[in-house]
């Protein structure tokens, strides 16, 4: 056998042997990328201001995308609130933490009041897969549902507190998805859904066509009477309310009040608890803390 076929031979058992090992191996997940870019930093947004003890920014890998995220923390946190906006959903979060689309929104701008009553922050953007929008059905999606769950198994380990997915419109169909798809063992604590999609439109799909019976746990429905967007109508929260025969408890905060600006389906119409800010987060945290119906 000549000395050049004896190498590819040798070359050719230690691939072998090298892609065995590699199936034998357990799946290793990477891991997030954090880095704290501020300390004591103000939070300030148009309604309300806080301070953060840190501000970090994590790149957490699901699928081969990237989902970066904004966290805010506190000293001695209660809890982990995931903050989904709506629209297009996608934040335009930068390396260095900056908010490029969305800071108008309503769980966006209420950040401060969470950090005040003891809850981490963090603002999901979208995966870089659908970096620019995640409308027209991506946010009812399986694929959707691992990068969240993937969020939730990275917050659990880094803060060790329970984690609540928070969603506004739009984006209460991504948390609504997620907690279907994830079940009570790798899925939230609990989900918050405020001004809820509950009607057929050309841009996605709503809460009310999910198989809501295989959500578990604790449900709170957010809802301002006076809402006039025409996909989240007050007179649906019944019908999701009634769907929801396996979580619990499940309750619906109702609100009026604040202000009505400019399009009935943008943040600074009842839509987005324009001007009840507190109240809304006040409620939130309370229930949060000790779910009933």
């Amino acid at each position: 056998m000549s000395t050049v076929h004896s190498g590819v031979m040798i070359l050719l058992r230690l691939y072998c042997l090298a892609t065995l090992l590699c199936l034998l191996a357990p799946m290793q997940v990477k891991a997030a990328d954090v880095r704290v870019v501020g300390r004591d930093t103000a939070v300030e947004t148009k309604t309300s201001a806080a301070t953060a003890q840190t501000r970090e920014v994590h790149d957490i890998v699901s699928r081969g995308e990237r989902t970066r995220l904004l966290v805010e923390t506190v000293a001695n946190p209660v809890a982990v609130a995931v903050l989904f906006a709506g629209g297009k959903g996608a934040m335009k979060l930068s390396k260095g933490g900056k908010i490029g689309w969305g800071n108008g929104n309503f769980l966006i701008r209420s950040r401060p009041h969470f950090l005040d009553r003891g809850i981490v922050t963090v603002v999901i953007d979208a995966p870089t897969d659908h970096k620019y929008d995640l409308r027209h059905g991506f946010r009812g999606s399986a694929d959707h549902a691992t990068d969240v769950g993937a969020v939730i198994a990275h917050l659990r380990k880094r803060f060790d507190l329970p984690v609540w997915l928070i969603g506004t419109s739009r984006r209460t169909n991504s948390v609504g998805n997620a907690a279907i798809r994830l079940g009570s063992s790798a899925g939230a604590d609990g989900i918050v859904l405020t001004a809820s999609m509950l009607a057929w439109n050309e841009k996605g799909d709503n809460l009310l066509d999910f198989d809501l019976d295989r959500i578990y746990g604790p449900v709170l429905i957010a809802h301002h009477r006076d809402d006039e967007c025409y996909v989240t109508p007050p007179e649906g929260v019944a019908k999701l309310q009634s769907k929801l025969t396996n979580a619990g408890p499940v309750k619906v905060a109702w609100y009026r009040g604040g202000y009505d600006a400019g399009n009935p389906c943008h943040a600074a119409h009842f839509h987005g608890f324009n001007g009840i800010e507190d109240q809304v987060v006040e409620d939130i945290v309370t229930w949060m803390k000790a779910p009933k119906p």
